[in-house]
């Protein structure tokens, strides 16, 4: 057994040190008509020492013809491992996109807070960047992102009921759903909405989401309907730690939940999508990639891997998946369209841009980040 794990180290090592080396990847499997080309965008931006060194759970997305990030956090400066700081940001970048080309950045304004872990919704109003939380507090308040010259204007849409963070969320039609994270502070599968044609109306609570709570779930929205899949939560002093692999699909006009496939690989090996993303591609199937791994992240949660120890191993050894799943809804079925080493992380954030889009930062491992931008287009 020792010889096969060492083996498959190597492994994935000498896998991820081929891809560096590649600045066009391109995977077609037998018998699948999925083509995948990734490819890395230079540029990130380098006037803060810290940020440049790359963020998680950061708020990003598109606004005409540019790329917007905001906020994010990392441990700039000691590990995790050693007892390191998080720190959290509030610059507001922007930076031209066409395409896979490199990307020139520009501070464009700042956000009313340093924060991470909320949702990023796009609108034809603008962004939206909803809750999330500071080094000291979770939030509530909902921020518009709108461009005017070079500058972002911040606008102040109606507050949740709740302070969220750590949720997934989606807009169908004119209407924007928030769901699971930690509300008030405790692991939820509540889900809460706002029409934004109708902002006066405020924030409405939902029909919650079945079974248990929700951290960092993958959330995409379809043909007005609402697909959810993965997700963890931290023990409470009334239930104890758990991560869920199960998906459900919400209808906005029926009020009513149903289940979907659970997310498998090639070989039929249930996979965790907490903490990873997903995104509807231009022929309406949904791709979902990233995320950590079920066995070895629900042990850390129950405590098994703890302290020092849990976070001083190498980037292979935590399993974050690599693998990039395609859901077909009509079907209700999933395949593999192959393992990249770009998508094997958590917290990253997937901005879709035409039949691209791009993959940025994220955790390679707990407590390390990257500042990778890569552009992912699926054919």
């Amino acid at each position: 057994m020792k010889k096969i794990v060492l083996l498959s180290t190597a492994l994935f090592f000498m896998i991820i040190m081929h891809a560096q080396t590649r600045l066009d990847i391109q995977q077609n499997h037998a018998g699948m008509a999925d083509k995948v080309s990734i490819r890395k965008v230079d540029g990130f931006p380098d006037k803060d020492s810290g940020y440049a060194k790359g963020v998680s759970a950061l708020y990003a997305g598109i606004l005409g013809k540019e790329l917007v990030i905001a906020g994010g956090t990392n441990f700039p400066n000691i590990p995790v491992a050693d007892g390191g700081k998080k720190v959290y940001y509030s610059s507001i970048y922007t930076a031209k996109s066409d395409g896979c080309k490199p990307l020139r950045w520009k501070e464009a304004g700042q956000l009313p807070d340093s924060s991470a872990y909320g949702v990023t919704i796009y609108t034809e109003q603008g962004l939206v960047c909803i809750a999330g939380n500071t080094a000291k507090k979770s939030l509530s308040r909902v921020l518009l992102l709108s461009k005017k010259g070079r500058k972002i204007q911040i606008h102040t849409w109606p507050s949740l009921p709740v302070t969220m963070d750590n949720m997934a969320g989606v807009s169908i039609g004119k209407r924007i759903f928030v769901l699971g994270g930690n509300v008030n502070g405790i692991p939820s599968n509540k889900m809460y909405s706002l029409d934004y044609s109708n902002l006066e109306q405020g924030w409405q609570e939902e029909k919650a989401m079945p079974g248990i709570s929700r951290i960092q779930s993958v959330c995409v929205a379809r043909k007005g309907k609402l697909y959810v899949w993965g997700g963890f939560a931290l023990a409470t002093k009334d239930t104890p730690a758990s991560l869920s692999v199960d998906g459900y699909c919400y209808d906005p006009v029926q009020k009513s939940w149903t289940p979907v496939a659970t997310p498998v690989d090639a070989g039929g090996n249930t996979v965790s999508l907490g903490g990873g993303v997903g995104t509807v591609l231009h022929d309406g199937r949904i791709a979902c990639m990233g995320g950590v791994d079920k066995d070895i992240f629900l042990k850390a949660l129950q405590g098994v891997y703890k302290g020092k120890e849990y976070y001083s191993h190498p980037v292979e050894w935590y399993r974050f998946s690599p693998r990039m799943l395609i859901y077909q809804p009509e079907t209700d079925t999933w395949t593999e369209a192959g393992e990249f080493p770009q998508c094997a992380r958590a917290g990253a954030a997937l901005v879709p841009h035409g039949k691209c889009f791009f993959i940025i930062n994220g955790e390679l491992m707990p407590g390390i980040r990257t500042n990778d931008i890569n552009c992912i287009r699926i054919e």
